[in-house]
């Protein structure tokens, strides 16, 4: 077993030191991404069921940078949906904001029996899922020296609410005839 690992490895690992040894001297740089919890209101799971049907999310994301350089771009991103903000609209800037609206297609399956659910009225009516997605920041930057690439991440949290249905049971009665 050992020896086919390090026969998988072996081309891997001398490709990133050619890679390495390969690379130019270049421009330095730092980027930080973050972002304020996700709310977002939900209907009740059905009966027997612990998957919670997460709709579209929008992330407010915002990414401090420093280049020795010029910025010459800065992509934010969450699983497939991204931004770019370019050089123009980066001028003098040292920080900038996007909100990214993630379609439920590209999130992860959100699942709790505790959360929600409508054959179980004592379940949670919130429910913090830390880490549920992940933002990324890309940052290039450019000088005399040459270009070079910056990334960072950071897991992102997502509040949900329940929005239980009415009990039926419960209607409200009608009032009484006036006579």
């Amino acid at each position: 077993m050992k020896h086919s690992l390090l026969s998988i490895l072996a081309p891997f690992v001398a490709g990133l030191s050619a890679l390495t040894v390969a690379t130019p001297a270049a421009a330095s740089g730092e980027v930080v991404v973050a972002a304020q919890e996700t709310t977002i209101v939900v209907a009740q799971s059905a009966a027997r069921t612990r998957l919670v049907n997460l709709p579209t999310l929008k992330f407010g994301l915002r990414a401090a940078f420093k280049c020795t350089g010029e910025p010459v771009s800065v992509t934010l991103s969450i699983a497939d949906t991204y931004t770019t903000l370019h050089q123009d609209q980066l001028a003098g800037l040292r920080a900038a904001e996007a909100t990214l609206t993630v379609p439920p297609s590209q999130l992860a399956l959100a699942a709790s029996n505790r959360f929600c659910r409508a054959d179980d009225p004592d379940t949670a009516d919130e429910l913090l899922i830390p880490g549920l997605v992940t933002a990324h920041a890309s940052l290039r930057c450019s000088d005399d020296e040459g270009d070079s690439v910056h990334f960072a991440s950071a897991p992102l949290q997502v509040r949900l609410i329940c929005e239980r249905q009415p009990d039926e049971a419960q209607a409200p009665s009608e009032a009484p005839a006036t006579r």
